[in-house]
């Protein structure tokens, strides 16, 4: 899969008011034809604090799509994915649970987080 395309969830960029966050850039984790995002990622690429990424997700998660717009693989699953996630330090040593974030589920984080930080007369787009 080509990850330069606007199915690349990079795409959408760093959450608002973290564009210029030292966060590295990620490189997505392709999984069922998807290029997605661990929370992780998210969490280091705008550099804001572990769980941060986990709580956006949740508050938006009913507006999402399992399988479509999140990967969720209990674990057990896919145990060889989630060690070489965790060896390559694209997961949390902790993670039990993966989660997998497209565009979409991206997206929606990134409005959740913009909902949450907006202060009227920013000049941002609402």
């Amino acid at each position: 899969m080509d990850t330069n395309t606007v199915e690349d969830p990079r795409s959408a960029g760093r959450f608002h008011g973290r564009e210029d966050a030292a966060g590295a850039v990620p490189e997505p984790v392709i999984h069922a034809g998807y290029a997605t995002l661990s929370l992780r990622q998210v969490d280091e690429w705008n550099a804001v604090s572990k769980g941060t990424a986990f709580r956006l997700f949740k508050a938006r998660k009913d507006q999402l799509r399992e399988g479509v717009d999140f990967f969720y693989i209990p674990e057990g699953r896919d145990p060889e994915l989630t060690e070489t996630l965790r060896l390559d330090g694209r997961i949390y040593p902790s993670t039990v649970h993966l989660v997998l974030l497209t565009t979409t589920a991206y997206a929606r984080m990134r409005e959740e987080w913009h909902a949450r930080t907006h202060n009227p007369g920013c000049g941002c787009p609402e």
